[in-house]
């Protein structure tokens, strides 16, 4: 399975390369907010979600997403994810309900692609 830990940049040919071994146009992905290292790839967002703690990452400060390669404007990223299901910290969705908390991610990722 090739999930890879992302703490620098990638281009989206890279990411395109990791798109092809499960959903060809989509990503998955894992990110730490706090130290913005995200992980993408594998077959479900756990799988990258496990790389990403075994590495250091606090599951507190781990949340899941998706990269549509085929999407353009804000449709290109996706926070939905199983893992993101956290009555204890009021995420009752698979869905990123804290807007502040999306917008966080999202720059953080944009920052990471090239």
């Amino acid at each position: 399975m090739d999930i890879r830990i992302i703490t620098d940049t990638i281009t989206k040919e890279e990411m395109a390369e990791i798109a092809k071994e499960f959903y060809e146009n989509m990503v998955k992905g894992v990110i730490d907010v706090e130290n913005e290292i995200i992980a993408l790839g594998g077959e479900y967002h756990m799988d990258a979600n496990m790389i990403l703690i075994e590495h250091g990452s606090q599951q507190n400060n781990v949340w899941g997403f998706n990269i549509y390669l085929d999407r353009d404007g804000d449709d290109w990223l996706e926070y939905v994810s199983l893992i993101n299901i956290r009555p204890a910290v009021g995420n009752r969705s698979m869905f990123i309900e804290n807007e502040k908390l999306c917008q966080k991610i999202k720059k953080i990722i944009s920052k990471k692609i090239k």
